[in-house]
């Protein structure tokens, strides 16, 4: 990467990705705390709301809503690439250290869905990046086609089936979306009441119904991540991060494309979130407009890269220790979030002057500043964060140096 047209060390380059993976755990942040309390209480939320409410939950879901993690995936496959780049250039075996590290990221996933938040998304990432590894050996023209593919084609297939039937695809279980919210509602009171052991079960319970009540979606969102994590791996090998000035022309079209094209098409699908009946065609195309959210974030990633390279160094002090230390972020944002809003804790979500959209993304900015604050305070000691260090640890099979040298 060249910053103001120079290329500096490796170890400057990744700030460049800790500071982008800051700012989508940002947006994970705020779309999980505010899915916490929307799960259950959205009806409430809604009938309460002012024009800033409501301003606020639309920019949301228009402009953060599934944005932040498709580019938490993308960085994701960077990540993967890097890796494995490094590895080749050691001569060091690479598949089965990075399966090892994909087992350990399942059963961290497997605790943070049992113990901290129904929404866990590190199950997901294991199990994908499993399958990424059967792509480590393939050419640069069929991850980007078959990424591309992965996050274009299910949305669309999708959209065209619902558009012909008149009604959403069908699901593992059989049942319909209504009887999916039901069942949503009927595990309101394990988070409405204050025993953690009935928290912990209808964590899992959330996590089969999601599943087999929303197969369709499900699907469409996984092949897609598995598609933003090939397309990560495409970007590192081509050195997209390490040489912006080569590659501004590319980003600059990128920032011009996928912005207003992913804004538009993200407005079509905010209009379920929202709501609005919609039936027939005209459900199969907010179906397929779900492409637009991984369009929209690779304008989003481009555009910062541009800004980051030249004149947001700024930026990369304020957050790059938080980037390096995602996995404790998200994880410590799960457990605050989760302890804040759910009854085992403080139980806020039973206080209605705290059911807004502005306290939620309140909330939520505080926790990612106050993370901020935590990351660069702890980096200053420690060479990882706490999460990053067990992971790391448990890979290696050792405890890793875990205190900075003496200077």
């Amino acid at each position: 990467m060249a910053w103001g047209g120079r290329m500096v060390p490796v170890a400057e380059r990744l700030v460049l990705l800790d500071t982008l993976r800051a700012i989508a755990l940002f947006g994970v942040i705020v779309m999980n705390i505010t899915a916490m309390v929307m799960i259950f209480k959205a009806p409430a939320v809604l009938a309460a709301a002012g024009p800033v409410d409501l301003g606020i939950g639309l920019f949301d879901l228009v402009f953060l809503q599934g944005k932040a993690r498709s580019a938490f995936a993308f960085l994701f496959g960077v990540g993967f690439g890097i890796l494995m780049q490094r590895a080749q250039a050691r001569g060091a075996g690479f598949g089965a250290f990075y399966l090892r590290r994909m087992l350990i990221l399942l059963g961290i996933g497997a605790a943070n869905l049992a113990f901290l938040y129904w929404g866990d998304i590190l199950i997901v990432y294991a199990l994908l990046g499993m399958v990424l590894l059967l792509f480590r050996n393939a050419s640069q023209r069929l991850l980007l086609a078959l990424g591309l593919a992965l996050i274009l084609a299910p949305p669309l297939f999708a959209g065209m089936i619902e558009a012909v039937t008149g009604a959403p695809l069908p699901s593992l279980a059989g049942m319909t979306p209504g009887q999916v919210e039901a069942g949503y509602g009927a595990l309101a009171p394990a988070y409405l009441s204050g025993d953690y052991m009935d928290f912990i079960c209808a964590n899992l319970r959330y996590y089969l119904l999601h599943n087999v009540g929303e197969t369709g979606p499900v699907i469409v969102y996984d092949l897609g991540v598995l598609g933003l994590f090939m397309l990560g791996v495409w970007a590192a090998r081509r050195g997209l991060f390490e040489d912006i000035e080569r590659h501004r022309p590319v980003l600059r079209r990128l920032v011009w494309i996928a912005l207003p094209l992913g804004l538009l098409l993200s407005a079509v699908h905010a209009t379920r979130r929202l709501g609005l009946p919609v039936d027939g065609v005209v459900y199969g195309v907010v179906s397929a407009a779900y492409m637009g959210l991984p369009i929209m974030a690779f304008g989003y990633l481009a555009a910062l890269t541009l800004y980051i390279n030249r004149k947001g160094q700024w930026l990369t002090r304020l957050l790059a220790p938080m980037g390096r230390m995602a996995l404790t972020g998200y994880l410590a944002s799960n457990a605050i979030g989760s302890f804040v809003w759910y009854a085992w804790g403080l139980g806020r979500i039973n206080d209605v002057a705290w059911l807004t959209t502005l306290v939620m993304n309140g909330l939520a900015i505080a926790v990612f500043v106050g993370l901020c604050v935590f990351s660069a305070v702890w980096l200053r000691v420690f060479r990882f964060g706490p999460a990053e260090w067990v992971w790391r640890s448990l890979t290696y099979g050792q405890p890793q140096p875990m205190r900075r040298a003496a200077p």
